[in-house]
């Protein structure tokens, strides 16, 4: 098995399981057999190019998802982390920004303006 089928194997369990569907589930809205997703799980078969296609469109993820690697994946995840944490943060200055204009202290101004050039 190619490091290819077992990425893609890996990841079709995980966002399989990740939407709650079970392989008949998966198998009745991509319109193949359980058997095949089952088999595609086990390595005993390869899925088609229709297929590769149709997964991710059942699963609502990009296809190139099903072959992503697990240190890509963790990028994403740390990525999704940063995001989240700038969001936070942008939230935050823009709460403290609103706050200040309507109270007069010079001292916490001068640090919103050190925080926000950072």
């Amino acid at each position: 098995m190619t490091d290819y089928q077992h990425d893609f194997i890996s990841n079709l369990k995980k966002y399989r399981q990740d939407k709650k569907l079970s392989q008949a589930e998966l198998a009745e809205h991509c319109d193949v057999t359980t058997g095949t997703i089952g088999n595609i799980e086990c390595g005993l078969a390869k899925p088609s190019f229709d297929l590769i296609l149709k997964i991710p469109s059942v699963l609502n993820i990009h296809p190139a998802m099903l072959f992503a690697t697990e240190q890509f994946l963790a990028t994403l995840n740390d990525s999704n982390q940063n995001a989240k944490e700038k969001f936070f943060l942008e939230n935050l200055y823009n709460e403290l920004k609103s706050f200040l204009k309507t109270e007069s202290w010079p001292f916490p101004r001068k640090i919103l303006m050190q925080f926000r050039e950072s």
